[in-house]
């Protein structure tokens, strides 16, 4: 998670890929595993809230909203997120050859992938991770 901070900081796109993926894996191991502890469901529990809303919905959010406004022309956060969205030529067109803005597009594509993700017919595979974490869930735990 250190790793993805770093990158997202740094703003490199396919680094922060790699360690999305490096996450998801370690994920996948957990759910995977035949007798998972009570600390690796935790540390599942911790990659999940990450992935599935801390970083797109606080870390992501707030990066874009820092860096859209740098992008000249100016453009505002909602044109920006709109033209990426609706894949509007008259928007993309214009800054076709802004670097900033297609780097802040990938970015935000990105995130938007972690968003839309689901395996095994739920949202980052969340039932699979519920089911294992209440059954590894110590008595009177909440």
């Amino acid at each position: 998670m250190k790793d993805l901070l770093k990158e997202t900081y740094l703003l490199d796109v396919k680094k922060m890929a790699k360690s999305i993926e490096r996450l998801w894996q370690e994920y996948q191991i957990v759910l995977d595993s035949k007798n998972p502890s009570w600390e690796d469901a935790n540390r599942a529990r911790a990659i999940i809230f990450f992935l599935g809303y801390f970083y797109p919905e606080k870390i992501v959010s707030e990066s874009l909203e820092k860096r859209v406004p740098l992008i000249r022309p100016a453009i505002t956060i909602d044109k920006f997120l709109e033209a990426v969205d609706k894949k509007d030529g008259k928007i993309l067109k214009k800054y076709a050859k802004n670097e900033k803005f297609h780097k802040l597009e990938r970015f935000y594509l990105l995130a938007k992938k972690i968003k839309n993700r689901a395996k095994n017919g739920s949202y980052l595979d969340e039932e699979r991770f519920n089911r294992l974490y209440s059954k590894l869930k110590p008595k009177g735990y909440f």
